[in-house]
C-alpha cells in the first residue's frame, strides 16, 4: 500500500502532515485543534484518544486567520 492509498478521500490530512506544512509538532496541531483554530474530524468514533483529520480547506482557513497583514502605505505626496 502507498501512502497515496492510504490517504483518505477528500483532501484530509493527518496532524503530522499539518505539522509539516506548517512548520510545527503533531502535538501543537493537535493543541490549535482542541482550541478550536483548526477545524477537524476525529476519526476514531469515540475509541480510546482522538485521531484527527484535516481538511484542505481547514488548513488554509487556519493558514488565511494566521497571516499578518499589514496596513497599505500611504502616500506622502501634498496633493496640490
Amino acid at each position: 500500500m502507498t501512502l497515496a492509498s492510504a490517504a483518505l478521500p477528500g483532501g484530509f490530512l493527518t496532524t503530522g502532515e499539518v505539522a509539516i506544512r506548517i512548520g510545527g509538532t503533531p502535538q501543537h496541531v493537535r493543541e490549535l485543534i482542541k482550541s478550536g483554530r483548526i477545524e477537524a474530524i476525529d476519526i476514531a468514533k469515540g475509541d480510546g484518544r482522538p485521531r484527527f483529520r484535516v481538511s484542505e480547506a481547514a488548513l488554509a482557513d487556519f493558514l488565511d486567520s494566521a497571516a499578518v497583514r499589514t496596513a497599505p502605505a500611504q502616500s506622502t505626496q501634498e496633493v496640490a
